[in-house]
């Protein structure tokens, strides 16, 4: 909940030195509202741009070199409602705020608040934002773990470690997961046994981006873009070190974790950033026994440097990974590897940024960001006893290279900002081992922009962008299997516009239009043989379309002083929409594996999202939320190798049923104390090769408790997941019929602050 009350005004004149003349200084104080004590460690964030800071002992906070005109800061600390404040920055010149926040028990009837979404009266892009309690509270082993409770959420899986994020039903490339705006450089999008590189015991937040503004980091955002904030490169200049530090334990798998993070000033203009993180799991424990091979070890660490003056910043960082995770497997679902396959996989990530305030009335900011990553991932299979040794299946390896620049302006002929980008990326792909998928080059390049003005009560956005990418095989040659493998190139526009009107104060109801692009992946191209942990036998089909898109959606956000309402109803279509199909039958040079064919379909979605929190009293809260997505095939022209569908009541493979979530929480200023409802619907609606799934009901309990001692803050998170230990499977797990959920699962989050 955001509580929206400041005392923004100018306190006292201070004047001290800067560098350029037309830049000002922020002196603030982060006060409790109702005592009027300063309050430590809370975040401040200028909005509309990347800089933030951390109050102090004594509630004080800076920034320097902030350019002339308005700003909005945006505060928030542990068990206080997040509070805004509006200042005018005077060039030369000092301007000295104090931003009073109020506990979560606290409510005045003039306050008026808002849901875990950023504020309806701000015109921004992004939709929804994980991060303080929500984050630590559902803070997972992955990414898609961590976000499985959200609205319209679900998450592909393989076994624990490879779980990928699924919004809408759309998942692969369709849903865009970046690391602080960049590219990851991993394979994840392509196959249901490849994990995401992202470790998110590090993360600062986490955000969903939709609608116009998602198009400025790609042209396949039609489930939108996910971007995990870990803050690798200092943005502004610290004034002393800060630290954080994390360690959790979880019953279900023995598993435990830490991670430790720390920057502030260097010298000379100089901040740092480092941060480093273990996690350690055995097998997981489900209500029917241990499944054997979901064991996971992941080290994680990232260093960061920056050069900060009043023109902006230059900043670089490098980050290392390591995982080994299992697949498990079994009689039936993978007769080729019934033990199971082990995977081992590691990246090495380089970024550079840059950012450069540009003087002027039109012209406000140009951001540079080059990303270089390697990536490599063996596929082994587990050996039947000690003894024998491990043979490696599959093996990938990819280098990328992403480079964008954006130029970010104010007033401009009609609209009030916007920006101008340009982004390309070079990727080379190497698969080795049994896999037959040629070496290939893809090339890509974009050019796009995205603009936002306010009339009256409307809020106007919209964007577009052009994309090309060359798909580039080491050898033109034609294949008994899957056909003439040579050179493609795609091109094609996407665009989206929104389109908000504020109803009144802290509500409002819109409607989002988007076009979409998406070339076929080179996996869905030219993929030939057996791909070892996705226990399939894979071939691409070098004649695929490119993917195009029409997605709409009706939007209706109210945020009370006693409740908060938002309801999204959706409609998606996509011409020649790409997956991999499994024909039931068995290869020909692998009678151990099915062999599933990418083929490409005219699909519609349709569905709907809602999310529900009301106040009963300053105490209790409830509410939940709610989500259901139908996919359906709705053109003759299959391209399916087989029996075509037989009854119309089959669907789209490996989509999420109606799901579900109801709690009741009590809470004070210092401790929370909750009790939550999962649920899922059975999902019969399903291609003919595919599984269905019944539905389930599961019981959470869960607390947290914060105390400051001296300039630390310290946090404890506890859950107690699927107190019945509840049997239940999840329907997007390619392996579900070996794989139930985990059981009753005690976690436990210590997490402190500096």
């Amino acid at each position: 909940m955001l509580v929206t009350l400041f005392n923004a005004q100018q306190l006292f004149a201070y004047n001290e030195p800067i560098d350029e003349s037309d830049r000002g200084v922020i002196k603030g104080y982060l006060l409790d509202a109702e005592t009027n004590n300063p309050v430590s460690n809370g975040s401040i964030l200028i909005e509309g741009t990347d800089r933030g800071t951390v109050s102090h002992a004594n509630g004080d906070f800076i920034f320097r070199n902030v350019p002339a005109g308005t700003h909005t800061l945006r505060a928030q600390h542990i068990g206080y409602e997040p509070g805004f404040a509006t200042v005018e920055v005077v060039a030369e010149d000092t301007v000295e705020i104090a931003i009073r926040l109020y506990s979560r028990t606290f409510r005045p009837g003039e306050i008026q608040v808002t849901a875990d979404y950023i504020r309806d009266d701000q015109t921004t892009s992004i939709e929804r934002v994980m991060t303080g309690r929500t984050l630590r509270q559902q803070l997972g082993r992955t990414i898609a773990e961590t976000l499985s409770d959200e609205p319209g959420l679900a998450q592909r899986s393989m076994g624990p470690a490879p779980a990928r994020p699924v919004l809408r039903g759309l998942g692969g490339d369709r849903l865009l997961i970046l690391e602080d705006g960049g590219r990851t450089g991993d394979l994840s999008a392509t196959a249901a046994d490849h994990a995401l590189a992202i470790e998110p015991m590090t993360a600062e937040h986490i955000e969903l981006i939709r609608g116009p503004s998602a198009l400025t980091y790609g042209s396949n955002t039609m489930g939108g873009v996910i971007n995990v904030i870990r803050g690798q490169i200092p943005r502004d200049m610290p004034d002393h070190i800060h630290m954080s530090g994390s360690a959790q334990a979880e019953s279900v798998n023995s598993g435990y974790a830490g991670g430790l993070r720390a920057y502030g000033p260097l010298f000379n203009n100089f901040a740092f950033r480092v941060d480093g993180s273990l996690r350690q799991s055995r097998d997981i424990g489900t209500p029917t026994g241990r499944l054997d091979n979901t064991s996971i070890t992941t080290y994680n660490g990232s260093m960061g440097l920056s050069y900060i003056r009043s023109w902006g910043m230059l900043g670089i960082s490098g980050n290392l990974m390591d995982t080994k995770y299992g697949v498990p497997g079994g009689i039936g679902i993978a007769d080729a590897h019934p033990n199971g396959v082990d995977i081992e996989m590691f990246r090495r990530y380089t970024e550079l940024k840059g950012r450069f305030d540009m003087p002027g009335s039109f012209l406000q900011r140009l951001d540079l960001d080059a990303t270089y990553s390697f990536y490599n991932h063996e596929e082994l299979e587990k050996p039947s006893f000690e003894t024998d040794r491990r043979i490696v299946g599959s093996e990938f390896g990819v280098l990328t290279t992403n480079a964008k620049v954006h130029l970010h302006h104010n007033d401009w002929l009609f609209v009030d900002k916007g920006l101008f980008g340009v982004w390309g990326e070079h990727r080379d792909y190497a698969s080795g081992a049994f896999s037959e998928t040629p070496e290939t080059i893809e090339n890509a390049i974009a050019a796009y922009t995205f603009q936002e003005t306010d009339l009256g009560n409307w809020n106007l956005q919209g964007a577009l962008r052009f994309d090309v990418r060359q798909v580039t095989p080491s050898e033109e040659r034609n294949s008994f299997l899957i056909g003439h493998i040579r050179e493609r190139t795609f091109s094609g526009f996407s665009g989206s516009a929104r389109a908000a009107y504020l109803l009144r104060s802290n509500m409002k109801i819109g409607s989002t239009i988007t076009r979409t692009f998406r070339a076929p992946g080179i996996e869905e191209l030219f993929s030939e043989g057996p791909h070892l942990a996705n226990f399939s036998y894979e071939k691409g089909n070098p004649d695929l379309s490119a993917e195009r898109g029409w997605g709409s959606e009706i939007f209706f956000r109210a945020d009370r002083s006693l409740f908060n309402l938002h309801i999204a109803l959706f409609r998606n279509q996509m011409d020649n929409y790409i997956f991999p199909r499994d024909s039931n039958q068995r290869a020909t040079r692998r009678d151990d594996l099915n062999t599933f064919i990418f083929v490409e379909q005219q699909v519609l979605m349709t569905g709907i999202e809602m999310n529900l929190k009301y106040r009963l009293s300053s105490h209790w809260t409830t509410g939940g939320s709610a989500s259901y997505v139908r996919a359906d095939f709705i053109s003759d022209n299959r391209s399916f190798p087989v029996a075509r569908f037989d009854h119309s009541d089959e669907g789209v493979p490996m989509i999420p049923p109606l799901t579900g979530r109801v709690y009741l929480e009590w809470a004070n200023s210092n401790l929370t104390l909750g009790a939550a409802s999962r649920m899922a619907a059975s999902q019969n609606r399903i291609d003919i090769f595919e599984e269905p799934t019944d539905g389930y009901v599961l019981l959470d309990l869960y607390g947290q408790y914060h105390f400051s001692s001296g300039r630390y803050l310290h946090t404890f998170s506890l859950n107690f997941d699927n107190v019945a230990n509840t049997e239940y499977r999840n329907h997007l797990s390619r392996i579900k019929s070996i794989m139930p959920e985990p059981g009753m699962n005690l976690k436990l989050l210590y997490r402190f602050y500096f």
